[in-house]
């Protein structure tokens, strides 16, 4: 397993301790400087006897440490590093790739924020890994439904679950061999990681609709953390932004002394 994240976290605690239970050979991780859930995951693979690497190791030692363990599957979640074909050969069966959007739509960084911003579905997607990122055959897709309540962090943390889920339900009909792949439609659309930092920076006088700056604004707001960047007057600001629902009818009022 190649893992990341809450959903590698929790996809690999559901193989060890779930119903399922399979026998995980080894796991590899981002480097310690940028994994996620690296606590978590280490104490599952320590309690569990799993040997764990983290990716540059597993990259310069691969024939020493990763081909030795000759698994049947390679499964990857929410791993942000290129396979080359050494991995990619190594399994006997199969390799697998839970992946947070709606292939072949939103391949790349940011996911969430494009499927508002671009119209396209939104959901996660369970597909076989091949040479080109996130182009493999399609096992498995869920759709997430987006409100316009969602900001960036409520839209991250709702594929989180989808994914995980999607896993977990696809999990028996892999190992009963019985999960059918069909190609991806089309091409699709694809994100840059330089697209986002494009996107956090407003220009003061650029003129937009209020629908499309409202939505850039919430898909980039992380309450509390972080949003969009704009300059003003000489000074820098970020703006986070969240919708509230409010009744039909509702009549707004201007701030001030209320009559």
């Amino acid at each position: 397993m190649c893992l990341d994240n809450r959903v590698g976290y929790e996809c690999l605690s559901h193989l060890v301790h779930g119903q399922d239970r399979i026998e995980v050979c080894g796991v590899v991780v981002h480097p310690h400087q940028t994994a996620l859930y690296l606590n978590e995951i280490t104490e599952t693979c320590k309690a569990a006897g799993i040997p764990m690497f983290e990716f540059t190791q597993a990259k310069a030692h691969f024939e020493e440490i990763i081909a030795p363990l000759a698994p049947e599957y390679l499964a990857c979640f929410y791993f942000d590093y290129v396979l080359d074909d050494r991995f990619l050969s190594l399994p006997s069966v199969d390799t697998i790739n839970v992946h947070p959007g709606y292939l072949p739509y939103n391949k790349g960084f940011f996911y969430y924020v494009w499927s508002v911003l671009d119209g396209t579905p939104a959901g996660v997607s369970v597909h076989r890994m091949n040479a080109l990122a996130d182009a493999g055959d399609l096992y498995a897709q869920s759709l997430v439904t987006v409100t316009p309540e969602d900001t960036g962090d409520t839209l991250y943390a709702k594929h989180e679950d989808a994914a995980v889920a999607l896993f977990k339900a696809t999990l028996p009909s892999i190992l009963d061999g019985t999960y059918r792949n069909h190609p991806q439609k089309n091409i699709g659309t694809r994100h840059k990681l330089g697209e986002m930092k494009d996107l956090l920076q407003l220009d003061p006088d650029e003129k937009i609709r209020v629908r499309d700056l409202l939505d850039r604004l919430r898909v980039c707001t992380v309450q509390g953390k972080s949003g969009c960047v704009v300059d003003l007057d000489g000074g820098t600001y970020q703006v986070e932004l969240k919708l509230k629902a409010v009744p039909k009818g509702f009549i707004p009022r201007p701030p001030g002394k209320s009559e």
